[in-house]
Parts: structure tokens; sequence; C-alpha cells
């Protein structure tokens, strides 16, 4: 990156726990600089996550940071994670609340939890149904809307409360 545009736009928001890099590129896109990606892996990211639970934390500090970023952003013509966080909300806390209190008032609406199911096969069959690996990434990726949402509520609570941004440590 130049470090004439990095500086022009103040560089990385250091308040930030996740989406820095995207929110720092949003910037730039913003200031009309162009970003290139080179297609070849230049790094190898080890998360080392190795357990559940590794996981289900750090895809909720994203599901914070897609918040936060979003929330610093929600006007710019770039429009990013709309999309995502309206996809999250839905599956992770409106289909859930829905499906809870249909069930309130008949019990049937359990049926409804069938949707999940459903998501994980459209994902998987639309990655490629023959690979253990695309049905993995399609279980991951619909659970992951729990997470993410939790990561949501967590935002708008510490917001609401007026609480510090407090790293979500996932190791």
């Amino acid at each position: 990156m130049r470090a004439n545009a990095f500086e022009a736009v103040g560089g990385f928001r250091a308040r930030l726990i996740a989406g820095e890099e995207t929110e720092l590129c949003l910037r730039l896109r913003e200031q009309k600089w162009k970003i290139w990606r080179i297609d070849a892996e230049m790094t190898c990211h080890d998360a080392a996550l190795h357990r559940f639970g590794q996981w289900w934390f750090r895809t909720t500090r994203f599901g914070y940071g897609m918040t936060e970023v979003l929330q610093l952003h929600w006007h710019s013509p770039l429009a990013i994670w709309k999309k995502e966080l309206a996809r999250t909300i839905f599956w992770g806390g409106l289909l859930p609340a829905l499906i809870g209190f249909g069930a309130l008032l008949n019990p049937t609406a359990f049926v409804a939890m069938l949707l999940y199911p459903v998501q994980v096969c459209r994902i998987a069959i639309a990655r490629g149904p023959t690979s253990t690996e695309s049905w993995a990434y399609a279980s991951f990726m619909t659970l992951a809307k729990f997470a993410e949402f939790q990561g949501i509520l967590t935002f708008f609570w510490r917001r609401l409360n007026r609480k510090s941004v407090k790293w979500i440590e996932y190791k």
C-alpha cells in the first residue's frame, strides 16, 4: 500500500476490534484510491482455531466488527456489508424469534426450523454437492449467523450502555 494513501486517510482506526483492513480499504476507495489485488496467495493467516469455542468467539467478533464498520459507513455509496448484516439478522435473530413466538401459538411453527437444513443444502449444492468441504462450509456458514448475531447484539448493547470497546478474545 502506498504510504501517502495510507496517511491521506489517517491509517487504521485503532479502536476497531475487527474489520480494520476492510474499513481502511473502504476509506481509500471513498477517496478515489484504487485497491489492486494480485491473483496469488501473499500470506497464510493461521488463526490457530482448534476448538469450537474459539471459532464461535472469532465469528462473534466478526459480527461485532461488521456492525461497527457498517455503522461508521452507513451512508457510504459503497454500501459495505449491508446485505451480510441483513442475512445475519434474518437467519440468526429474526427467524429464530419468529419460530419461538410462533411455537407459543402453535407447536407446528417448529416446522420452520427445517429452513436451516434447507439453507445448508442450498449453500453446499452451490459450492459442489459431492465435496465434504462444501457441506462443512455450508453447515458452519449457517451456524455462523447465530454467532454473528451475538456480535451484533453485543455491539448495540455496549453502545446503548455507553460501554467502551472491549476486545473479543478467541484464543
